[in-house]
């Protein structure tokens, strides 16, 4: 009889345990496709023609800038393009 306490316990446990980590996983989920809708304000963003390259003498390296000024160097392009895609469906 112990033993199928032990074991109907263990199995609560486990089913306690999934549901716990669903629902953490939803909620991330929920705050990640937020965080995606309210960043992708299509207004905010600055002109594709305005996206060009330049030169930094300090590092010999070419960067992209907009009007807004450097795109960034760990993929601030790649973010802006993905912006944009976004913006024009």
């Amino acid at each position: 009889m112990l033993k199928h306490r032990l074991f109907n316990l263990l199995i609560a446990i486990a089913l306690m345990t999934v549901i716990a980590l669903t629902v953490r996983e939803v909620y991330a989920t929920s705050l990640t496709v937020y965080q995606t809708n309210a960043a992708s304000n299509c207004g905010e963003l600055p002109s594709r023609y305005s996206i060009h390259t330049e030169s930094v003498k300090e590092t010999g390296t070419r960067l992209t800038y907009t009007e807004d000024g450097p795109t960034g160097v760990d993929g601030g392009l790649q973010e802006l393009f993905t912006a944009y895609r976004t913006c024009s469906k």
